[in-house]
């Protein structure tokens, strides 16, 4: 097989156990929800997610939604990564992903025009993800640090160390370690994962203002929500919002998979659009 793009379309629930070659999934209109080992992760309209071969993951989009998928079926990407990564799509990203449509699943393995393109596509991907990890909930092997990840996620952006590590039982000391040595974070950066996942939750979701989002998630001035906010995503807070449209959005609430249900391997039938990521065709 080639490597290849196809636009897709609608709501789909999408598992796979191991696949051959990595997967560049954009965004364009909606939101995706990506699950794997390591985690899970929301991709918003104008980002995308680059998932290495070899991993089991889930995808899904619980709303409307429409993207692209470029697959790689010669190890054209140089993965420098411990895994899945999101960021937002740069123009020159954009007009690329969009040219990759050019060659769909039918294109021939003797396609030069398309092997040449894919293999400057795969290497300009690496550089697009040279940010630090971000829209990312992790999953952690260690019990007490899962149990802060949960409470820290339902308490949400006020919650504080000391409170975090009396809740599982350990000291601030042994948390910290544990963040550090497992999940690659400090306590600081997990937090800042919390207030910016939740502020853009607000945003795209609840139709918040750029203050009211502000006051929420813990900022003392909307103008320094707004600075972190962009360094973050890559939009202001306010250009963020327009891009969904108001009403009928909102995700309806579901089910949070498990790793066990992430060893199932199945398409789910109930999908508007088959989405035809990875394997199926």
């Amino acid at each position: 097989m080639s490597s290849h793009s196809q636009p897709f379309e609608g709501r789909f629930d999408f598992e796979t156990e191991a696949e051959a070659g990595g997967q560049l999934v954009r965004c364009l209109t909606g939101e995706l929800e990506l699950f794997g080992h390591a985690g899970e992760w929301v991709i918003p309209p104008d980002h995308m997610v680059y998932i290495p071969p070899g991993r089991m993951f889930r995808l899904r989009a619980r709303v409307l939604s429409t993207g692209l998928v470029a697959k790689f079926c010669h190890e054209e990407v140089s993965w420098h990564h411990d895994g899945c990564w999101v960021g937002p799509v740069g123009d020159f990203a954009a007009t690329l992903l969009q040219h990759s449509l050019r060659w769909g699943p039918d294109t021939g393995t003797r396609d030069r025009k398309a092997r040449s393109f894919y293999v400057t596509l795969g290497d300009m991907v690496p550089e697009w993800f040279r940010h630090e990890r971000i829209l990312w909930t992790p999953y952690a092997e260690n019990s007490n640090l899962q149990k802060v990840i949960d409470f820290a996620t339902r308490r949400g952006p006020s919650v504080t160390l000391p409170e975090a590590a009396q809740f599982a039982g350990m000291s601030e000391r042994t948390l910290r370690r544990h963040m550090q040595v497992e999940l690659g974070q400090t306590w600081r950066d997990f937090v800042r994962e919390l207030r910016m996942n939740r502020a853009m939750e607000l945003l795209r979701k609840e139709r918040l203002s750029v203050t009211q989002t502000a006051f929420e998630v813990g900022f003392s001035s909307s103008s320094a929500f707004s600075s972190a906010f962009f360094q973050y995503v890559g939009k202001t807070p306010s250009n963020y919002a327009r891009s969904f449209p108001s009403g009928g959005q909102a995700r309806p609430p579901a089910d949070r998979p498990t790793r066990e249900t992430l060893q199932e391997v199945r398409h789910h039938p109930n999908s508007d659009v088959p989405p035809k990521i990875g394997g199926m065709h």
